[in-house]
C-alpha cells in the first residue's frame, strides 16, 4: 500500500467529489489500479475477442473481408482497450469532480485515435476492391486514391484531436488564411506531386506491378502515392521517385512488349571454308525456328563481317517471351542449342587472339 503525505492526500480529496476519507480514497485507488493493471496485461486478449466477435458482422462477405477487418482492428482495440480501462478507473475513482472530466477527453481522445488508425489499418489491409479484378488499371487507381484517403483520415483525426483540446478547425484555416503565402510556397512541390500523380494515373505511362525503366534504372512499380512513385529494383533496392520527375520522365516500360529482340553474334575460326559457313548457317536457322518461342517470320542468320579475329555471324529475330526471367531461361536454352550445333557440324568457335611476327632484320628507313 503506497504511503501518501497528507497534503497530497487532501490535494486529491478535493479534486475528487464524493470521497470523504482517505480510507475511501485508498480502496477506490487500489480498484482503479487493479482494473487498469487486468487490462493493460490482458489487452491483446480483449482486442483479439472484441476483433472476432466485430468480424462476424460481416458473416455475409468474404472469407478475406472478415479476415482484414479482425486484423486491422486487433491493435488499435488494444490501444482502444487501455484508454477505456482508464476512463473506467476515473469513474471508480471520481465519478463527479474535475479528474472526470479530464479522463472524459482522454476516452473521446482515444476514441478518434482508434477509429483513424482502423481505418487506415483497414486500407493497408490485404483486401482491395482490385483484387477480384485482372486489370491493373483498376489496382493502380485503387492504391493511389487509397494514399489519398489515408492522408484525409490523418488529417481529420489530427483535426478532431485539437477540437478537444479548445483548437477548432475555423482557428486553424483562419491561422493558414494569414499565412497562406508562406503555407502556399511550403506547399507547392507537394500540389505538384499529388496533380502528377493524378496525371499518371490517367494517362497511364505505367502502372503498379510494370517493370519500367527510368534514368537508367530497372524495376517494378510497387506504388504510386500522393508524393512519390516507388520501384523494387532488380538487385532488391527501393527507388524513390517524386511524382513530378515521373510525370515528366522518359520512360521504357518493359511490361508492354509484345516481343523481345535476340540479337547476338557468333565468331568462328577463319579456317573454315564458304561451303562449311553456308552449310553451318543454313542449320542453324533451323535450329532457332525449331523454338515454340522464336517468331519465324523475321530469322536472319547471316555471315556479316571480317572480324579482326575471326568471322562474325550474326543472329537477329524476335521472341514472343516478353516475362524478363522467362527470356533469359529460354535465352540460355538457345545459346546450348547454338553450342551443340556448333560442335556437331565441327565448327570452331573463335575468342579473342593476337598473333604476333619476327622477323630476322629489324630495318630502319631515315
Amino acid at each position: 500500500m503506497f504511503v501518501l503525505s497528507a497534503n497530497v492526500i487532501e490535494k486529491i480529496i478535493n479534486l475528487i467529489d464524493g470521497v470523504e476519507n482517505e480510507r475511501e480514497l485508498l480502496i477506490r485507488l487500489a480498484v482503479a489500479a487493479g482494473l487498469i493493471a487486468a487490462v493493460a496485461v490482458f489487452r491483446n486478449k480483449i482486442a483479439s475477442a472484441f476483433a472476432a466477435l466485430i468480424s462476424k458482422f460481416f458473416s455475409k462477405s468474404s472469407e478475406k473481408v472478415r479476415r482484414s477487418v479482425k486484423e486491422s482492428l486487433s491493435r488499435p482495440l488494444a490501444f482502444f482497450a487501455v484508454i477505456l480501462s482508464l476512463y473506467a478507473a476515473s469513474e471508480i475513482l471520481a465519478p463527479t469532480g474535475q479528474v472526470r472530466g479530464w479522463f472524459l477527453t482522454l476516452l473521446k481522445i482515444g476514441f478518434i485515435v482508434f477509429a483513424g488508425w482502423f481505418g487506415i489499418n483497414f486500407i493497408n489491409s490485404d483486401y482491395s476492391v482490385a483484387d477480384n479484378s485482372s486489370s491493373k488499371s483498376k489496382k493502380t487507381a485503387v492504391k493511389f486514391m487509397s494514399n489519398i484517403l489515408k492522408a484525409l483520415i490523418a488529417i481529420i483525426a489530427a483535426l478532431m484531436v485539437l477540437e478537444q483540446f479548445g483548437i477548432s478547425a475555423t482557428k486553424i484555416f483562419a491561422a493558414l488564411g494569414i499565412g497562406g503565402v508562406a503555407v502556399a510556397f511550403a506547399c507547392k512541390d507537394t500540389v505538384e506531386n499529388l496533380l502528377s500523380g493524378f496525371i499518371i494515373i490517367f494517362d497511364k505511362p505505367f502502372e503498379v506491378d510494370d517493370c519500367i525503366e527510368v534514368d537508367g534504372v530497372t524495376g517494378t512499380v510497387e506504388d504510386i502515392t500522393i508524393r512519390t512513385t516507388r520501384l523494387r529494383c532488380l538487385d532488391g533496392s527501393e527507388a524513390v521517385y517524386p511524382n513530378t520527375a515521373m510525370a515528366n520522365a522518359k520512360i521504357t516500360n518493359w511490361t508492354r512488349i509484345n516481343k523481345r529482340l535476340f540479337n547476338e553474334t557468333l565468331w568462328i575460326n577463319y579456317c573454315h571454308t564458304q561451303q562449311e559457313i553456308e552449310s553451318f548457317c543454313q542449320g542453324l536457322r533451323q535450329v532457332i525456328s525449331g523454338f515454340d518461342s522464336v517468331l519465324q517470320d523475321d530469322v536472319r542468320i547471316n555471315f556479316t563481317d571480317y572480324g579482326t579475329h575471326a568471322l562474325e555471324i550474326s543472329m537477329y529475330f524476335y521472341v514472343s517471351t516478353v516475362k524478363y526471367p522467362e527470356y533469359l531461361e529460354l535465352k540460355s536454352k538457345i545459346n546450348c542449342a547454338v553450342k551443340n550445333f556448333a560442335d556437331s557440324c565441327g565448327i570452331k568457335l573463335a575468342f579473342t587472339s593476337n598473333t604476333v611476327y619476327f622477323g630476322d632484320e629489324l630495318k630502319i628507313s631515315k
